[in-house]
């Protein structure tokens, strides 16, 4: 097949899209500190047209990260907006 130059990649490979859509990232807080559970650990929700997926992220060594958990989710989440000091939708 015949594809544009700028969706291969060094190594020929080409990109293609699979879905498209927006992201939420939040963090983990001690509720009794409000301090980081453990720097770099995070979640990021990823919304489809068609699905949300949840990213669980770790640090590892080397300032590196690790994703531990990948799932496709429909059920409500709320997370704490501090800028607004209330629960959102995720």
């Amino acid at each position: 097949m015949n594809y544009p130059k700028e969706v291969l990649t060094k190594n020929q490979e080409v990109r293609v899209l699979e879905e498209k859509g927006t992201y939420t990232k939040y963090t983990y807080v001690d509720p009794n500190t409000g301090k980081p559970i453990k720097k770099g650990k995070y979640s990021l929700i990823l919304k489809s047209e068609t699905s949300k997926r949840h990213l669980f992220v770790i640090p590892i060594k080397n300032n590196k990260s690790m994703v531990v958990k990948d799932e496709i989710y429909n059920e409500k989440r709320k997370i704490y907006d501090e800028k607004n000091n209330k629960s959102i939708d995720v």
